[in-house]
């Protein structure tokens, strides 16, 4: 999945199209447990088929959400609180993702061995 943006980034020089960015997508996010807390990368650029590339002149956006209260700032001065079933939704995937990263390195990997007891 990605983002089909409103109003793209298109780049014309004379005339000639440079560059026409007409989607966002998630590069990385970082999820820190004991500051409780997800950093989202967002760029713009192209998706073709399951390929994004990112434009060079389209944004990079950083947006940080605080896990215990919903709360998120971006780099392009937006802010809100996320809220209700989204915020569950989210909050319980980055527990899921969590958990599937320690049974991983528990598990047959041999990097942390041991047996994983999972957050609820």
């Amino acid at each position: 999945m990605s983002i089909t943006l409103t109003t793209g980034v298109l780049l014309q020089l004379n005339g000639a199209t440079i560059e026409n960015d007409v989607s966002g997508f998630v590069s990385a996010f970082h999820v820190d447990f004991l500051t409780n807390s997800v950093l989202i990368t967002l760029l713009q650029g192209n998706v073709v088929g399951n390929v994004a590339s990112q434009g060079q002149y389209g944004a990079t956006v950083n947006v940080t959400v605080n896990l215990s209260t919903g709360a998120w700032t971006s780099s392009n001065g937006k802010a809100g609180t996320v809220t209700g079933a989204s915020f569950t939704t989210f909050v319980s995937q980055m527990k899921a993702d969590r958990n599937l990263m320690e049974t991983f390195a528990a598990g047959a990997s041999g990097i942390m061995p041991g047996t994983q007891v999972a957050w609820s």
